[in-house]
């Protein structure tokens, strides 16, 4: 499988949210890491889950005081993805059998589902989130 990498043309231009995203490709990377036997699968997800719920949240308060148009279109993504994990965590706490192909599933999942957020939808509100000093991607 393809190593997921962090590369500077996934940067929204916020330290904040590209700190994060970061994060999340660790996350993503630990998980492909993890072996067959592993009994950490369970733990990755609890920390992604705990982890998208506070990342979600940032970021769509930086979109909200920057007057981003398409906010609830972009929660709603958000969303799909906390449903998405959701279903995940329960099928792998009732199938222990399968847990590594379950989270073999996931890996590449959230591989692509994690550089197309970024690329796609990210990019979209990356001239309205409001930086540390309280300026949109566009302020001089």
């Amino acid at each position: 499988m393809t190593k997921l990498e962090w590369k500077p043309e996934y940067s929204v231009g916020n330290e904040a949210i590209d700190n994060d995203h970061k994060a999340l490709f660790a996350l993503v990377k630990e998980l492909d890491t993890a072996g067959p036997g592993s009994t950490s699968l369970g733990d990755i997800f609890g920390r992604l889950d705990d982890y998208v719920q506070f990342h979600f949240a940032r970021e769509e308060a930086l979109m909200e005081r920057g007057g981003y148009p398409d906010l609830e279109a972009h929660k709603k993504e958000h969303q799909e993805f906390i449903d998405w994990l959701e279903v995940v965590k329960l099928t792998y706490q009732r199938a222990s059998e399968s847990r590594f192909m379950i989270g073999d599933s996931v890996n590449r999942f959230l591989q692509d589902w994690l550089i197309e957020h970024i690329m796609e939808e990210d990019m979209k509100y990356r001239d309205f989130i409001v930086d540390g000093n309280g300026q949109t991607q566009n302020s001089e």
